[in-house]
């Protein structure tokens, strides 16, 4: 097949914005963080690994039974560490809403995250989140947490 490439004179592109899903977008991300840190985490502390063990979980909810479960069980979930997390988190922090602690290597709450966080609990959205989070109140702690992903992967 021959193509008329002599007769083409100009070849135009035009950019289309593409929708991005809700759950890959940084305050989405960001606003489920807060929710963490301040409903499931002492002190509205946690690591990394925990924040991610969470937001693993809070992907549907029969994750939510595992990790609601997961001190009677002691079985550690097989997660996958979510890149657009970590982004997240850097962009919290470029914004003051989280402070990383580099001699514990765990994420804070700050007051402007704090404010966040009393709005987004007024405001009725991530209702499920919300539920769960309180069900699993601040049971799940950092170091437990730790020692459960030792032993199941030790190095």
């Amino acid at each position: 097949m021959d193509l008329p490439l002599d007769e083409i004179k100009e070849i135009r592109f035009s950019r289309k914005r593409v929708p991005i899903s809700p759950e890959l977008r940084p305050m989405y991300r960001i606003s489920r963080i807060i929710l963490i840190l301040h409903l499931s985490s002492t002190k509205q502390t946690a690591s990394l690994l925990k924040l991610q063990l969470f937001n693993w979980g809070l992907q549907n909810e029969g994750r939510y039974e595992r990790l609601l479960k997961l001190k009677e069980t002691s079985h550690f979930p097989i997660i996958r560490f979510d890149p657009f997390l970590n982004r997240a988190l850097n962009y919290g922090v470029a914004m003051s809403v989280f402070s990383f602690n580099v001699k514990t290597g765990k994420f804070s709450l700050t007051e402007k995250g704090e404010v966040l966080a009393q709005r987004i609990l007024k405001e009725d959205v991530f209702l499920n989140e919300k539920k769960f989070l309180k069900a699993i109140k601040k049971s799940l702690s950092d170091t437990y947490i730790l020692q459960l992903f030792k032993e199941r992967y030790p190095s």
